[in-house]
């Protein structure tokens, strides 16, 4: 069954994105970090690289239209089309998109939602949808932890 986590009311959401990617990687998986701006995908990958030499986390920005490479642990993209992933990608989610509407539906999506009332009621609609969906649902309040 797929899984989506939400971790919400989340002070500082790039920094969050970060360990919360380098995190998902430690237990064995890729991650596909999906938003609905190049911007803020540019801003993650200066985030990832400004991080410490010792807990760097390989990256590469990836363009859907082109193959997936294979190697790299975490892969940051945007578009107006989900992508079809490999079974083995957890998907963190930035963007308002809906990843029960791709054409197959990945087996874990990772949300992270901040503090605005804006932020919550999109996530809530998230969370509606991926319900909907069949996908198993984990919650983490972060508030006070992050």
């Amino acid at each position: 069954m797929p899984k989506a986590t939400f971790y919400t009311h989340v002070a500082q959401p790039a920094v969050f994105a970060c360990r919360l990617a380098a995190r998902a990687i430690r237990y064995g998986g890729r991650v596909l970090v999906w938003s609905d701006s190049a911007d803020a995908i540019a801003r993650l990958d200066r985030d990832l690289w400004q991080q410490d030499a010792e807990s760097f986390i390989p990256h590469e920005i990836w363009q859907p239209h082109e193959t997936m490479p294979s190697e790299t642990p975490v892969l940051l993209a945007t578009g107006h089309t989900l992508p079809t992933l490999p079974a083995d990608i957890t998907v963190l989610n930035l963007s308002p998109d809906f990843w029960t509407d791709a054409l197959q539906p990945p087996e874990r999506v990772l949300e992270i939602v901040g503090n605005s009332l804006e932020d919550l009621a999109e996530a809530r609609e998230r969370f509606r949808a991926y319900r909907q969906s069949g996908f198993d649902i984990e919650h983490h309040k972060m508030e006070g932890k992050a």
